[in-house]
């Protein structure tokens, strides 16, 4: 018998959507700081906003990992 598949809970839908928002944040944040900064204030606000979305896009990549294991298990 063919397992059923059963949708992700909706806490780890959101979660992703979020993460996924919050990425698309800090990209707009480096994007307006602008690509070649005039000021000291300027380059420490980009490099701020990289590693803040580096990180954002580390728990990202984990909650769609775990949402995949979760998925595996259900339909295992």
């Amino acid at each position: 018998m063919a397992a059923r598949k059963r949708p992700l809970p909706a806490r780890f839908k959101i979660q992703i959507s979020s993460l996924e928002a919050d990425v698309a944040f800090c990209n707009a944040l480096i994007t307006f700081a602008g690509q070649i900064p005039e000021t000291v204030y300027q380059r420490a606000e980009i490099r701020v906003y990289r590693t803040l979305e580096r990180a954002l896009r580390e728990r990202l990549e984990a909650a769609r990992q775990e949402a995949r294991e979760r998925m595996e298990k259900f339909s295992a």
